[in-house]
Order: C-alpha cells, then structure tokens, then sequence
C-alpha cells in the first residue's frame, strides 16, 4: 500500500506548493521562465497521476507491486541521470561564471533539468530493454 500512497501523497504536495508559488504578495509580474517552470511541473503532475493509476490498477489485478525488471530499470536510469546531470551541472556552473545568472534561476533549472534527465533515461531503457551484462 506504501508504493500507492507516496505517488499521491507527493502529487499532492506538487499541487499545494504549486498554489502557494502562484498565489505570492508582491508577485507583480511572471516572467517565461516561470511559465516553463509551471508546465514541467504540469507535465510531471500528469505523469505522476498515470504512474498512481498503473499501480493501483496491478494491485487490483494481484500483481506485484515491484518486480526484478522494473528495479533493474530503475537503477540503471538513476545510473546514467546521475552521470548525465553532473555534465549538466557542469555546463550550468560554466554559464553562471561567464553570465551573470540569478541563483534561483540557476538551482531551480538544474534541478528540473535533473528531473527531465531521469524521466528520458527511464523512458528510453524501458522502451529498449535492459542487456545483461556480465
């Protein structure tokens, strides 16, 4: 029950935290980055929404929740996001030293951007299958 509650119990927070970003006194104008901000947050509410739905469909249907396969799958796309996002990392500290760049916005892309990493690596070792390497 604990991996169908902390898909929805994290959705919600997303939705809260999202309200109260909107919502700030002072606000006066959202600039586009804000608004790319808010559809990627968009893009994994959805996501998150399905991934809850897929898992409480299987535990209807009396399949596990977790198999070998899917924490294969995972694990090897955490791999490879980690290599990924420390490049990424990389080139944003190399923008921020030659550009004059808000912190915020600095932080704020590198961890969404580190979130785009693992979603594409998951999706692509999903769809392509793990080799057994020996």
């Amino acid at each position: 029950m604990k991996k169908v509650f902390l898909p929805i119990f994290v959705l919600t927070w997303i939705i809260v935290l999202t309200g109260l970003w909107l919502v700030q006194p002072g606000n006066s104008s959202s600039s586009v980055l804000e608004y790319v901000f808010i559809g990627v947050l968009l893009v994994f509410f959805i996501m998150g929404i399905y991934l809850a739905y897929g898992r409480i469909k299987r535990k209807k249907q009396g399949l596990p929740e977790e198999d070998e396969l899917s924490r294969k799958v995972a694990q090897k796309a955490a791999a490879i996001s980690y290599y990924l996002s420390l490049f990424l990392w990389l080139v944003l500290i190399y923008m921020q030293s030659h550009v004059i760049i808000n912190i915020k916005w600095l932080f704020s892309t590198g961890m969404i951007g580190m979130a785009i990493i693992f979603v594409i690596s998951w999706v692509i070792i999903n769809n392509r299958g793990i080799n057994d390497e020996k």
